[in-house]
C-alpha cells in the first residue's frame, strides 16, 4: 500500500448520516473524508419519506435542491387500513408547524436525498473518495488505518478518529466487535416504485394485516402517479415461522389493487430491491477506542416504524459536537468518547424507551388478531377525537412523542371502554349471548387465545418475551417523567447560515 493520506475524521458511509457528520465537522474546520463504497447516484433500499424533523434538518442546511422542488407532493394525510378495511382517514394529526416543524412530510428518493447530502458535504470541504470500499480498519500507534480498493487500486487513509455510518452491516462496526444479530432488533423489508396510482392530495397508505404482524405495508405517493410501495416485517418472525418478505411483498401488491380506489391500475416499475434495518430496541455502545457509530451502522432507526433517515442524521449532528471536542483536546480513548453515548441517550430515550416497549409487547406474533383489534378501536377514536389523535398517534411516527400523555390518554379510554364493555358483557349474559364474538368479550378472548397459543407453541419463548417486555417496561421508569421531549425542545446542533465563516462553531443548545 501507499503512504497513508492523512485526514482528521474518517467517516465510512456516505449516506444521510455520513453526509451530515461530514458537513457539521468540515463547517468547524475539521479535515475529514468520506470513504463511499458506491458511486452516487445509486439505489437504496427505503420507505423515502422524509418526515418533518427530517426536513428541519434539511432547512438548516439550505438543501435547496430538496426543499424547493416544485414537483414534490406533500404528504399531510394518510388512510390507514386493517385487515383490508379503511380504519382510519384524515390529515395526519400529529404534524403540527412548530419548534421549527414543517407540518407536512416529503418524499424524496434515495438517490436524490443522499446525492444531494454528500455534495452538501462537499461543498464544505469534506474529501469524497466515491466507488471506494473500506476493506480494513485498524487502530495502531493512536490512529486509525483505513485501506481503501477500488477497482485495483489499493491505498490507505489515516486519521484520529473513524466514524461508522456504513449501514447494518457495518465493516467499521464489524471491525471493533460491535456488531449486532439479535433478531429481535431486525427488520426485513421489500420495496418498489409503482406507476398508476390515483390519490387525493398527498396521501400516505399504511396497511396491517394478519401476515404482516409484527410490521405493515406502505404507499408513499409521489408526483405523477408514482409512489414507493413495500413491506416491512421482524426478523424473527420470518424466521420462526418460516415467513418469505417477497410473498409478502407480492400479496400486499395485490391487495392494494383490489382495495385501495386509487391503486386498481397500479404497475410495478422495475425489480423490487430487499433491505434490513436495525432497531434502537438493540443499540448498545456506540464508542470505541478512535471512533462511534452513528446512523443504520449504530441501530438508530424507530422501533415501530422502522423510519431511520431523520434518527440517522440526528446521530450524526450530536456526535460531531463530540468528535469536534475530541479533536480540541487531543483525547481519543472510548472513555472521552463515551459522553457521545450519554448525549444520545439523553436526546433519544425519552422516546426510544416507550416505543421499545410497544415494539416488545408487540414482537408476539400470537397476539396479532388482538392487537389488529385494538387498532381498530384506536383509529375509530382518532377519527373521533382530535387531541387524542394527536397524542397517542404520535406513537406512529411522530417527533413530539411524549409518553406519560400518551399513557394517560390510553389508559383513560381503556377504563371506559371496559366500564361500557362490562355493561355490555352482563346485558348478554341476562339475554344468553355470551358466545358473540364482539366488543369486549372478543376482545378478552383475542387475548386469551393468543396468550395460550403463545404458550403452547413455546413455552420457552414465550417465558423470554414476559422476561424482555418486563425489563424494558422497567427501564422505561427512568426516563417516564421526563419534562417534554428533547427530539423537539432542544435544538440540534446545526448552522442556520449557509455562508457562515468556515471553521466557526455551530450554534446549538447543549443536549
Amino acid at each position: 500500500m501507499s503512504t497513508a493520506e492523512v485526514h482528521d475524521v474518517i467517516v465510512v458511509g456516505g449516506g444521510p448520516a455520513g453526509s451530515v457528520m461530514a458537513w457539521s465537522l468540515a463547517r468547524r474546520g475539521v479535515r475529514v473524508a468520506i470513504v463511499e463504497r458506491a458511486s452516487f447516484p445509486r439505489e437504496k433500499v427505503c420507505g423515502d419519506f422524509v418526515e418533518p424533523g427530517g426536513l428541519r434538518i434539511l432547512e438548516a442546511m439550505q438543501c435547496r435542491r430538496v426543499l424547493d422542488d416544485s414537483s414534490r407532493l406533500p404528504i399531510t394525510c394518510t388512510r390507514v387500513f386493517i385487515r383490508s378495511r379503511v380504519a382510519y382517514r384524515g390529515e395526519i394529526p400529529y404534524y403540527e408547524e412548530k419548534h421549527g416543524l414543517p407540518p407536512l412530510g416529503y418524499i424524496v428518493p434515495r438517490h436524490e436525498l443522499d446525492t444531494h447530502l454528500l455534495d452538501r458535504a462537499r461543498a464544505a470541504s469534506a474529501t469524497v473518495y466515491e466507488g471506494c470500499a473500506a476493506t480494513e480498519i485498524r487502530r495502531e500507534e493512536g490512529f486509525v488505518r483505513v485501506g481503501v480498493r477500488s477497482g485495483r487500486r489499493h491505498f490507505t487513509l489515516s486519521s484520529r478518529l473513524v466514524v461508522g455510518a456504513d449501514g447494518t452491516e457495518s465493516t467499521v462496526a464489524r471491525s471493533f466487535g460491535l456488531s449486532r444479530t439479535d433478531r429481535r432488533y431486525i427488520a426485513i423489508s421489500q420495496r418498489a416504485y409503482v406507476e398508476g396510482v390515483s390519490v387525493e392530495r398527498g396521501e400516505a397508505t399504511i396497511w396491517f394485516d394478519h401476515d404482516l404482524f409484527p410490521g405493515y405495508g406502505w404507499m408513499f405517493p409521489m408526483s405523477g402517479g408514482r409512489a414507493n410501495v413495500g413491506v416491512g416485517i421482524l426478523s424473527e418472525s420470518c424466521h420462526r415461522y418460516g415467513l418469505s418478505v417477497p410473498k409478502l411483498f407480492g400479496g400486499f401488491i395485490e391487495k392494494l389493487r383490489v382495495r385501495h380506489p386509487g391503486c386498481a391500475q397500479i404497475r410495478v416499475a422495475g425489480k423490487p430491491l430487499g433491505g434490513v434495518v436495525k432497531t434502537y430496541g438493540g443499540i448498545g455502545r456506540n464508542h470505541f477506542d478512535g471512533g462511534v457509530l452513528i446512523g443504520d451502522a449504530g441501530s438508530f432507526v424507530d422501533p415501530m416504524t422502522g423510519e431511520g433517515i431523520t434518527p440517522g442524521m440526528e446521530s450524526a449532528l450530536i456526535a460531531s459536537s463530540t468528535l469536534a471536542e475530541s479533536l480540541e483536546r487531543g483525547r481519543f480513548d472510548a472513555a472521552f468518547l463515551s459522553r457521545f453515548e450519554r448525549d444520545f441517550r439523553r436526546y433519544f430515550d425519552p422516546a426510544m424507551r416507550y416505543l421499545d416497549v410497544c415494539a416488545a409487547l408487540m414482537r408476539n406474533w400470537h397476539f396479532r388478531e388482538f392487537w389488529l383489534r385494538a387498532g381498530t378501536r384506536g383509529f375509530a377514536e382518532a377519527a373521533a377525537d382530535p387531541v387524542f389523535a394527536r397524542v397517542a398517534g404520535s406513537s406512529s411516527g411522530g417527533l413530539d412523542l411524549r409518553p406519560l400523555p400518551i399513557l394517560g390518554q390510553l389508559w383513560s379510554r381503556i377504563i371506559g371502554y371496559l366500564g361500557e364493555g362490562s355493561a355490555e358483557m352482563f346485558l348478554e349474559f341476562l339475554s344468553g349471548r355470551v358466545n358473540r364474538p364482539s366488543g369486549l368479550i372478543g376482545d378478552l378472548g383475542a387475548w386469551q387465545r393468543g396468550w395460550w397459543r403463545s404458550l403452547i407453541d413455546d413455552p420457552l419463548w414465550h417465558a423470554s418475551w414476559l422476561a424482555d417486555v418486563a425489563k424494558k417496561s422497567a427501564r422505561l421508569q427512568v426516563t417516564l417523567w421526563t419534562s417534554g421531549n428533547p427530539r423537539v425542545k432542544d435544538l440540534l446542533p446545526i448552522v442556520q447560515n449557509e455562508n457562515s465563516t468556515s471553521g466557526r462553531s455551530p450554534k446549538c443548545v447543549s443536549l
